[in-house]
């Protein structure tokens, strides 16, 4: 008998995998609320911040190494199979990001939303952002690289381990639901509660799509780029609420 078929091995597999999902599924929700809501403003705002980013980009190891005693094996590089992602990718964020746009833009949406600038100027400028060019270099960040690191956690790793444990029924909502949990928060800030609670739904929405493209696709190139378009048409409009 194979001894990691055995039921009491797979019970361990799989406790092992969730001892691990646990926290990436909460300390972000948590740090947000913490440098967004509690200490807002305070000294400990940036260190906060840098902290939760640090451990996104290293709890998928050291979950998949330490807690589940396993080895991380990338999948092969392949060229073909990551541009074969793309089109989708831009298909998907131009779609997505030009929805954003055309809402703000000439929607009531838009109007409304403006209302809300001086309490997002207020909390840019917590984050030490208060030039255009900043904006723009801090801009280019999150869509380039922040996007690539958060599609690297919540897909690869969050929704990738929650199907080794759950039906993807479960795994696409709770992977969804991980996902909008911390934009929840930083939504409420800037918004009102059934905004908040509108817009970060839109974002779990844009997360399951990710999870799909990435299951779909078996590369995260294509949910990368998709994320990334749909971040600089949000930045677009950050920045005229900021600046204007």
């Amino acid at each position: 008998m194979n001894e990691g078929r055995s039921s009491t091995g797979v019970g361990v597999h799989t406790r092992r995998i969730l001892a691990g999902l646990v926290p990436a599924a909460t300390i972000p929700f948590l740090a947000a609320l913490a440098y967004f809501v509690v200490l807002s403003g305070g000294v400990w705002t940036k260190a906060i911040y840098a902290a939760a980013k640090a451990f996104t980009v290293l709890w998928p190891v050291a979950a998949v190494a330490l807690i589940e005693g396993g080895q991380i094996r990338w999948p092969r590089h392949s060229w073909r199979k990551h541009l074969s992602a793309i089109p989708a990718g831009v298909a998907s964020g131009m779609l997505i990001g030009g929805l954003i746009l055309a809402a703000y833009m000439w929607t009531p949406l838009g109007g409304h939303v403006q209302q809300f600038s001086e309490t997002i100027s207020s909390k840019v400028g917590q984050l030490g952002i208060t030039e255009p060019a900043q904006y723009v270099a801090f801009g280019v960040f999150l869509a380039g690289v922040h996007s690539l690191i958060e599609e690297y956690f919540w897909r690869w790793y969050v929704f990738g381990r929650l199907v080794l444990v759950a039906p993807l029924g479960i795994a696409y909502p709770v992977a969804g639901l991980s996902f909008a949990a911390h934009h929840y928060v930083l939504l409420w800030v800037y918004f009102s509660v059934p905004e908040a609670l509108a817009f970060g739904t839109a974002v779990g929405v844009g997360g399951v799509l990710w999870c799909w493209m990435f299951a779909r696709q078996g590369t995260l190139a294509g949910a990368w780029i998709s994320h990334a378009i749909v971040d600089l048409a949000i930045l677009y409009v950050g920045y005229g609420l900021v600046f204007a």
